[in-house]
């Protein structure tokens, strides 16, 4: 019985758990304590780190590649796998969505089978405005009736209305993980639909920057809490409760959700993520948030510019296990810390937490840039060496003593790793920071990782420098070591091989010629 003799129901079977990749499935987003890993891209071969949303990308390119490779294989493949490639619909181009928009409404059961809804790339095409997306969009949705996951990578503000409206009315019941760009201007449409999807699992909101000029950004960011209000009309009095909500990212200008959300119910939350970018005004009130929600958080990640109230944070979530935050911050202690009388970053030990990610750090390990082209430049150097003492201050506070269950601490700055390797290591003042980092950690028994999750220090090498690398080892081998001489083991193959030699000795090399010839 050959593989072409299997019923379709066993080739079916077969061909999903070929294809299936559970991450791609998954209803959590990446988070900044996800490793990236390095790669070699371009012409030139560099090394290049790819960030956990790039690899999420190529792992639904090579699960493409693989449910095509399959379907092209025969005719009978072809009819049995048709449906799997319409299971995770990954889009990079927009070219790509009217192809779509044709098979569904030909082949309308197709859309049952969608169960993973991702686009990467924006730009405006000749042949269609984005009312014409947006009007694909929909009908692609309106298709789809299983959808669990649904991520758009370019701001849908304009179509956010449209789009909103149809995930609530064909997968309100099926969604579970979404993720959105838009402005903080739609805020209001946000909360009514969100309203509507309590089977939301993950949710990873961007808030853009507006598009409009800075003095109207400024009077946003100095408008009271009743104008703001006014503006969100009887959206404010919405009191949410997203009861299946496990996982909540937020990047950009998210100060007026976070008050909103302050007063919303996630019981089951475990993860949240506050992204400020570069914004330096108008900081959401973290801590006041956390108050309500933060008791049985499991995975806290604060990446903002202006310092928050560690200690304050670190008591309103007791379960935490892992905790990102910026050691740039200027925090009390480093005021109050002296060589007679060192302070201390809490009060009371935290007994959770096993993994601390750090943000930024640009400045503790990369030389100064010879211009002002390179990261960290245009800061001067009292401002440098004041921030560097930060550092320094912050890190020796990560201890088993303030820890007890601490085992990682991770450097999550790609910029900075990329920087690292571009520059083959740190500056002398970066080095002898680095060493005594990792002796303290050493001491601590903790291990110091990068944002790869291999050892902070280790960085790629190239296929010359290996060679390099192993050739050295082998030259300390030969040195080191003696010839054993003949052992039991291989006299035997010694006298094998002779015995070979000495028949083909044997052969006159005229007939192996004349064959070779003969056959070219």
């Amino acid at each position: 019985m050959s593989i072409r003799d299997l019923p379709a129901e066993l080739l079916t079977d077969i061909f999903e758990q070929v294809v299936y990749d559970d991450s791609l499935f998954d209803f959590s987003h990446p988070t900044s304590m996800s490793p990236s890993r390095w790669d070699k891209r371009g012409a030139r071969q560099d090394w290049v780190l790819v960030s956990p949303t790039e690899d999420v990308r190529s792992r639904q390119s090579q699960l493409y590649k693989a449910t095509k490779a399959i379907m092209l294989t025969c005719k009978q493949w072809y009819r049995v796998a048709y449906h799997l490639i319409f299971r995770c619909i990954f889009l990079s181009d927009v070219s790509r969505i009217p192809p779509l928009c044709f098979v569904l409404d030909r082949y309308a059961w197709l859309g049952w089978y969608v169960k993973r809804l991702h686009l990467v790339r924006y730009y405006a095409p000749q042949r269609f405005t984005i009312g014409h997306v947006e009007n694909m969009l929909v009908t692609i949705i309106h298709h789809c009736p299983n959808l669990e996951s649904f991520t758009v990578e370019w701001p849908i503000t304009p179509s956010f209305p449209a789009i909103a409206d149809a995930l609530v009315s064909f997968s309100a019941s099926s969604l579970r993980s979404a993720q959105w760009t838009v402005a903080p201007d739609c805020l209001a449409r946000l909360i009514w639909t969100l309203d509507s999807l309590p089977s939301l699992v993950s949710l990873s909101l961007n808030f853009e920057n507006p598009t409009t000029s800075s003095t109207i950004s400024d009077n946003m960011s100095e408008t009271s809490s009743e104008d703001a209000s006014l503006l969100l009309g009887t959206a404010s009095q919405i009191s949410i409760s997203l009861p299946s909500l496990q996982q909540l990212t937020v990047r950009g200008l998210s100060s007026e959700f976070i008050e909103q959300a302050t007063g919303w119910s996630f019981p089951v939350l475990q993860s949240f993520t506050l992204d400020f970018a570069s914004h330096r005004d108008n900081l959401p009130d973290v801590a006041e948030f956390l108050k309500h929600h933060g008791t049985q958080l499991t995975l806290l990640d604060l990446n903002t510019i202006p310092a928050l109230d560690l200690a304050g944070i670190l008591g309103s979530c007791p379960m935490l296990t892992s905790f990102c935050f910026n050691p740039d911050w200027r925090l009390p202690f480093h005021s109050e810390s002296s060589q007679d009388t060192p302070a201390v970053l809490l009060q009371e030990p935290h007994t959770r937490i096993t993994h601390i990610g750090l943000h930024q750090l640009l400045h503790a390990f990369l030389p100064p840039p010879q211009n002002n082209s390179g990261p960290g430049s245009g800061l001067p150097q009292v401002a440098t060496m004041l921030l560097q003492r930060t550092n320094d201050l912050t890190f020796s506070q990560l201890t088993k003593d303030l820890f007890p269950s601490l085992k990682v601490i991770r450097v999550l700055n790609r910029t900075l790793l990329s920087g690292l390797e571009r520059e083959n290591g740190p500056g002398d003042e970066g080095y002898s920071r680095w060493q005594r980092w990792d002796a303290q950690c050493q001491a601590e028994g903790i291990r110091l990782e990068d944002c790869t999750g291999v050892l902070l220090g280790d960085l790629p090498l190239d296929s010359d420098d290996e060679w390099e690398d192993s050739g050295d080892e082998d030259d300390e081998v030969q040195v080191e070591e003696k010839d054993p001489g003949l052992r039991p083991s291989n006299v035997k193959e010694l006298r094998d091989l002779l015995d070979e030699i000495r028949r083909m000795s044997l052969v006159e090399p005229a007939p192996f010629l004349a064959e070779q010839y003969s056959i070219i």
